[in-house]
């Protein structure tokens, strides 16, 4: 009986020495496609480099490898770089971190203060040690050579009014061609859906103005008034033959235009200073004259829209449509 209760024993050992075996088996089966898809991942990523990247000013300039320790010298573009998930080193102008409410997720982010665009600190920049200088092109040639002796550098266009081609450029400099798509499509989206919310206002008229110290200017932001990519929104009459940056009026011209809604912003970005220009505007005969004031159709609008950037887009529209919406 012994004997048999022994083989009994030794024959489950057996099985479960077996099963263990087997399952082991199964699981170095099963952990190898996933370290093949890391592999695979990692060898795509590789083959992205060395690239060509030719710039706003034509010039060729070789990308060894992916930028890592990147200086951005234009203020305008801090938001495609983070849609992009990169974060500059050393940034000239970080006062808009601050000021923007576009940027107020990235105000934290660890970057070095080298001055502003016209005037960069080339000292501390060079202190830092960029693989990579990004600067608007109609700067190099103000001191373009003297960031050449620093790192490689890569111009970019100025254009405000086309953040879906400077978003593109980004990607290829980063090698992120396919998140900048992604971005893109989901702004326009964003835009798309909300240019639908508000066709019941399609007879009103809008006004953006830019205020400042006594200074009033008519806004003709692309993604509000633009029928075709935009919100579509209808400017007041005297809009129609502005410049598409718009221009200096002043506040018997606002008047004149007299828009249904109206949506302000500091030019200079703050929006302390904006509640102080509006403190002083309250006891304006000419302002309080205006058919948005009277009516509780006057919005304040974050400053970023200026810039035209992705993210300030995305915050200026969501702030169009909750604000009239709640009307």
């Amino acid at each position: 009986m012994k004997t048999v209760i022994r083989l009994f024993v030794a024959l489950v050992l057996l099985v479960e020495i077996l099963a263990g075996c087997a399952g082991t088996e199964t699981n170095n089966r099963t952990a190898a496609p996933a370290n093949d898809a890391v592999s695979e991942k990692a060898v795509q990523e590789a083959a992205k480099w060395p690239r060509t990247y030719v710039d706003a000013l034509g010039r060729e300039i070789v990308l060894a490898k992916k930028p890592e320790k990147v200086a951005l010298l234009f203020f305008r573009n801090f938001e495609h770089l983070f849609l992009l998930d990169e974060t500059p080193v050393a940034a000239t102008d970080l006062n808009v971190l601050q000021e923007w409410e576009s940027l107020a997720p990235y105000k934290d982010k660890q970057i070095v203060d080298i001055g502003s665009m016209t005037n960069p600190n080339l000292e501390k920049l060079l202190e830092v040690g960029p693989d990579l200088i990004i600067i608007v092109s109609g700067r190099y040639g103000s001191y373009g050579d003297k960031l050449e002796k620093i790192a490689p550098v890569v111009t970019v266009d100025s254009n405000e009014n086309n953040w879906q081609g400077a978003l593109r450029e980004y990607g290829k400099i980063f090698g992120k061609e396919q998140k900048a798509e992604d971005e893109i499509k989901r702004i326009e989206t964003l835009i798309a859906n909300s240019k639908e919310q508000l066709k019941p206002f399609s007879d009103k008229t809008f006004g953006v103005i830019m205020l400042g110290d006594k200074q009033f200017w008519s806004f003709t932001t692309q993604f509000v008034f633009n029928k075709e990519n935009g919100l579509g929104l209808n400017p007041p009459s005297k809009y129609v033959n502005m410049s598409t940056k718009g221009e200096q009026i002043s506040l018997e011209g606002l008047a004149a235009m007299n828009p249904d809604y109206m949506f302000v912003a500091d030019i200079g970005g703050s929006s302390k200073k904006l509640q102080s220009y509006l403190e002083n505007l309250r006891s304006d005969a000419a302002w309080n004259s205006l058919q948005a004031v009277k009516n509780g159709h006057m919005y304040a609008l974050d400053s970023s829209i200026a810039a035209g950037g992705p993210l300030g887009i995305e915050l200026g529209v969501n702030t169009i449509v909750k604000n009239i919406l709640a009307k």
